[in-house]
């Protein structure tokens, strides 16, 4: 796998670049970051292979941080990714990789991936499934995303993803997957469509072992690497927020792409998607009180406006925004946000905001 790190001052150009890699199935990404000082203190501790970097950044722009990474990790492969093309010349005479123009086209960047993994003699981990559950579920091999025969087929991994290594009864399964077949049909269905699951993945070149015993199935989840799995395992363990752990909650946001198995019409996730959903915004409001307390306004009014924009009605995520936006002394863009919150609450639920957020806008 290719050991990068993502920098620009743009959360959403961060998040894009971040899910692009992840979905390539050959890319482990290290960091995430909006500040250019914290992705070279990084750096100075901890081993690269690439680093996909903005150019135009305060502080330390793209070329002056490039610099200083290869005085540090003479290996590293370096890719700028701007949405301007007359930088080019200066890229490469800094001996960069490869210059990708925003928005990146995914083709154009498998081609940059292969290069690299060719250049630096990377290998990949064909027994490793990247499995992507926020939003919609996608199943992604260093070869590429792997297409079922049929959507039961990919519901059945789903499900057994779910699990995390759990033993699920098989009639269970039939319960949730097949509610309306008993029977023969039922455990039919089961067996053909736990065929064509392992068909797809063995087409791919990859062998996930789906144990069976006494009636119930398993899949290994020490063969996957799944965000899900990832984000809950994190955010079930917190620790605080400070200086040191910061990055890593930052990386935990970001996977957060969209509601768990939200692209998909899958009625069983409902709890699991509520309880996720829930987990997210606190940990975004977290977050948020972190960077207010070092003096990080516009990196809080960043991240709550992703929040935002996964659940526009959020009563907190809605008033901590507003108060960031008075706190730097923003009282139109403060303003703009309650209007529309305001507006919206009213058409959707019929409620006015509560009285706490009235009173931070009198």
């Amino acid at each position: 796998m290719i050991r990068a790190i993502v920098v620009d001052d743009e959360r959403p150009s961060v998040d894009k670049m971040a899910k692009l890699l992840g979905d390539s199935g050959v890319v482990d990404i290290k960091g995430r970051f909006l500040n250019p000082l914290e992705a070279l203190e990084y750096v100075k501790k901890m081993k690269i292979d690439t680093a996909f970097l903005d150019i135009e950044m305060p502080e330390l722009d793209g070329f002056q941080l490039a610099n200083h990474i290869l005085e540090l990790q003479g290996w590293t492969a370096i890719v700028f990714v701007t949405a301007y093309n007359e930088y080019a010349v200066e890229a490469f005479r800094i001996n960069a990789l490869d210059y990708l123009l925003k928005p990146v086209n995914k083709k154009r960047l498998r081609e940059t991936l292969d290069r690299i993994r060719k250049e630096k003699k990377i290998g990949l981990n064909p027994s490793r499934l990247q499995v992507r559950c926020f939003s919609k579920f996608k199943v992604i091999t260093g070869s590429g995303e792997v297409k079922f025969r049929t959507s039961k087929a990919e519901e059945l991994l789903a499900y057994l993803i779910e699990g995390r290594g759990a033993q699920i009864n098989r009639d269970e399964i039939i319960d949730r997957l097949w509610p309306d077949y008993d029977g023969d049909r039922a455990v039919a269905n089961f067996n053909t469509t736990l065929y064509y699951v392992r068909k797809a993945l063995l087409q791919k070149g990859i062998r996930v072992p789906i144990e069976h015993s006494r009636g119930c199935y398993r899949l290994d989840a020490t063969s996957v690497d799944c965000d899900y799995h990832k984000f809950l395992s994190l955010v079930s363990a917190p620790r605080l927020i400070n200086d040191i752990t910061i990055s890593d909650y930052e990386e935990i946001a970001a996977l957060y792409q969209g509601d768990y198995l939200g692209g998909n019409q899958y009625q069983w996730p409902e709890r699991s998607r509520m309880l996720l959903r829930d987990k997210y915004v606190q940990l975004l409001l977290d977050m948020a009180e972190y960077y207010k307390s070092a003096g990080k306004h516009s990196q809080a009014v960043e991240l709550l406006k992703t929040g935002l924009g996964h659940e526009p009605l959020h009563t907190d995520l809605n008033y901590t925004l507003v108060e960031t936006l008075m706190m730097l002394k923003k009282r139109i863009a403060a303003v703009k946000y309650y209007d529309a919150y305001k507006r919206e609450l009213k058409k959707e639920l019929g409620l006015e905001p509560d009285v706490k957020l009235k009173k931070l806008m009198a």
